[in-house]
């Protein structure tokens, strides 16, 4: 690292000299106009193009690969910030991959379809940064996702047929996601995202992990509620009883996790850690019970039923990833400027 210092010239400007060998590595000329960006953590960025503005406004997408495969291309180039996304094809697409673009756009917050031709669409992300809250999105995630592995339980050991309503719910929390994967994707690459949405690089982040793993959690809620429609009957009684008390305590402590992560609290993110841990031991203890014969159910009763502890295990893992991360964002914030 080098050090310059400020100077001041005629009529109170501040100037700062650049190394020579930099500049001219970078192909920097005398007189040429360069741009100054400032930002809200403090720092100047200095280019000689406009490319913390524009790099992300367009994206080409050449398809040919069937359904999945274009609404892969959708979400793809959404998900790394791009803001407009031509998808093109050799030969003109056919309408099974028209519909699947638009299920695609349908699933994505402030995305539509501008145009449409035999061989090109033209999809356009029309919601403005500035009005965005990625912490408020992982907000609405939380109370989903503990919402969601509360009532896929309860529906499965009432055998009710929930399934497409949680899938539905569960859908649109990975709409939440997916926007925090955006908005975290252009960040990367833009200095100018961070500004518009008044976070800082590694507060985005915390929000990003944490938006990762609440998905993954709301996909177990979607599978516990495919077990449930397996079942004939309802579980007896006293496991029933085990198995919604056991869920309560997952969702509580994924719940907390993610409070954790927005708090910064240290000793809110060791507790939610040791809650996480309580309540995976919790399923664990049951699921040794259907193991040994203890539990008095039919042999495809029981499957269904170690498979939802499965499930539920896989969440309680993802709160303590959740807690993780807010025990890392607590010893950043502490030891740090920033």
């Amino acid at each position: 690292m080098e050090t310059r210092k400020l100077q001041e010239v005629g009529g109170g400007t501040f100037t700062v000299s650049i190394p020579k060998e930099w500049a001219t590595s970078h192909g920097f000329e005398v007189g040429m106009e360069l741009r100054l960006y400032t930002h809200r953590d403090g720092s100047i960025l200095v280019r000689s193009s406009a490319a913390d503005v524009d790099c992300l406004d367009d994206a080409t997408v050449d398809v040919d690969g069937g359904t999945e495969a274009v609404k892969r291309a959708v979400r793809s180039a959404h998900g790394l910030g791009f803001e407009t996304i031509r998808l093109r094809r050799a030969s003109p697409f056919p309408d099974s991959e028209r519909r699947a673009v638009r299920s695609a756009v349908r699933d994505l917050v402030g995305t539509n379809i501008l145009s449409e031709s035999d061989t090109e669409i033209t999809i356009r992300h029309l919601l403005d940064t500035s009005s965005v809250s990625v912490c408020q999105s992982v907000v609405q995630l939380q109370y989903l996702v503990a919402a969601l592995l509360r009532d896929a339980t309860r529906a499965f050991v009432d055998a009710a047929d929930a399934r497409a309503r949680i899938r539905d719910r569960a859908d649109e929390a990975h709409r939440s996601a997916d926007m925090v994967t955006r908005h975290f994707s252009r960040s990367l690459v833009s200095h100018a995202e961070l500004d518009e949405l008044d976070v800082a690089r590694a507060e985005l982040f915390a929000y990003y992990a944490t938006a990762r793993r609440l998905k993954t959690a709301a996909d177990q809620a979607v599978r516990i509620a495919s077990v449930g429609e397996t079942l004939s009957e309802p579980p007896a009684n006293e496991t029933a009883a085990d198995v919604r008390a056991a869920a309560d305590d997952v969702a509580g402590a994924v719940d907390d996790a993610v409070t954790a992560v927005l708090s910064g609290d240290a000793a809110e993110a060791r507790r939610a850690r040791v809650e996480c841990d309580d309540a995976a031991d919790g399923v664990e203890a049951i699921k040794r019970r259907v193991y040994d014969g203890s539990v008095s159910t039919s042999v495809p009763a029981a499957v269904a039923l170690s498979d939802v502890l499965s499930h539920l295990q896989r969440a309680a893992e993802c709160g303590r990833g959740v807690a993780d991360v807010a025990a890392r964002t607590a010893i950043r914030a502490a030891n740090t400027d920033g």
